[in-house]
């Protein structure tokens, strides 16, 4: 029995020896050649780690090399006004991962001298870095064994195994983290994080995965049954709720009004222009005069120009934007928070996403993301 039991884990032994080194030789002449892997800067490829959430590589690339100018270091990051570094995001959403940023930096500074710790558990404990991070940098940045599960391991993992449980829950990352904890190579971690995760984004796609250019179909139980599609099992996508939102856009000597959002919730701190949260039943037209008469002392007549849709990762907006103009010979009241802006100007501020789409293109009935 002995005899059988060492021979059952040295079969094991050999099957996760021989994916590791199907994947690693796969990676070595198919890996893209992308800026953050040209560097061993921990900051650098923490940087990366941070704009690559739930963002294509191909959007990131020029906000990286962009940021990095700007920010080289720690120490430069954590120094730096939030306005100006919200600036040089613009444009790439999910806003709170730089102000997540900015704080990490601070700590890191503030409790390690500017050098990120290379050990999980304590990058763990810096704003911003949680499990997946943490196992990410320790693994790509300091070449340690440590897991770092995403959607692409995920896919690839669950379709190796063909596991049959929602993906999502507690037992079932259990199970992909200990695949791939047991399958880390010597000494060269850091090539293994990064070629599961360039599998899952080359090869082994959502859709129609490239079955036929796969280095470990031949172990992957969901190819042998022709079903990767299959996996991995999720549980139904809940509907986003929607807001109908009013977007009074409101124009003095060819400055246009804008307010700063509250500097917590969503897109905090950025700027916008004045809107209302309104009902489906709502008159849209009385509110925005409401809102001016109550806010500027004068019942301005607003009229619709169009309407868009601007979806974030939690809620959809549903746009109605009316135009208004202040009466060019009269200065209008200050605002709270509130500021009259030429079009040059208002370029400098971090705003939110759908205001740079809307004054880029007609309005119409469009969709934005962020």
């Amino acid at each position: 029995m002995v005899k059988m039991m060492m021979k059952k884990t040295t079969s094991q032994d050999f099957l996760q020896a021989e994916i590791t080194s199907c994947l690693l030789s796969w990676y070595h002449f198919n890996a893209r050649s992308l800026p953050w892997r040209q560097t061993c800067d921990p900051y650098a490829i923490w940087v990366s780690e941070v704009m690559l959430q739930q963002t294509r590589v191909e959007t990131v690339i020029p906000y990286y090399q962009k940021f990095l100018k700007q920010f080289p270091t720690i120490a430069a990051l954590a120094a730096a006004p939030e306005s100006e570094v919200l600036k040089v995001w613009e444009g790439l959403g999910y806003y709170r991962r730089a102000q997540l940023l900015i704080k990490g930096t601070t700590a890191v500074m503030e409790r390690f001298g500017g050098h990120l710790p290379a050990k999980p558990e304590i990058l763990a404990t810096i704003p911003g870095i949680g499990a997946y991070m943490s196992g990410s940098l320790a693994s790509i940045a300091f070449n340690l064994p440590v897991p770092a599960v995403d959607g692409n391991v995920i896919r690839l993992v669950t379709r190796i195994l063909a596991w049959p449980e929602d993906s999502g829950t507690a037992n079932s990352k259990r199970v992909i983290t200990d695949w791939v904890r047991a399958h880390f190579p010597i000494h060269d971690a850091a090539n293994f994080t990064q070629a599961l995760m360039e599998m899952g984004a080359l090869v082994c796609l959502p859709r129609n995965p490239r079955c036929f250019d796969c280095p470990v179909k031949q172990f992957c139980k969901a190819y042998c049954e022709q079903q990767p599609e299959r996996f991995p099992v999720k549980k139904a996508a809940r509907e986003l709720p929607s807001e109908r939102r009013i977007i009074l856009r409101i124009t003095w000597q060819g400055r246009h009004l804008l307010q700063r959002r509250p500097q917590k919730g969503l897109m905090a701190g950025f700027w916008e222009y004045p809107n209302l949260l309104a009902q489906p039943y709502e008159d849209a037209a009385v509110l925005a005069e409401r809102w001016s008469l109550k806010y500027l002392g004068v019942a301005l007549p607003m009229n619709l120009n169009g309407r868009m849709t601007h979806v974030y990762s939690h809620l959809r907006w549903n746009l109605e934007i009316y135009d208004g103009g202040w009466p060019s010979e009269l200065t209008p009241p200050e605002l709270k928070n509130g500021v009259w802006l030429l079009p040059e100007e208002e370029e400098k501020l971090p705003r939110v996403a759908f205001i740079r789409q809307l004054n880029k293109t007609r309005i119409s009935t469009s969709t934005g993301s962020s």
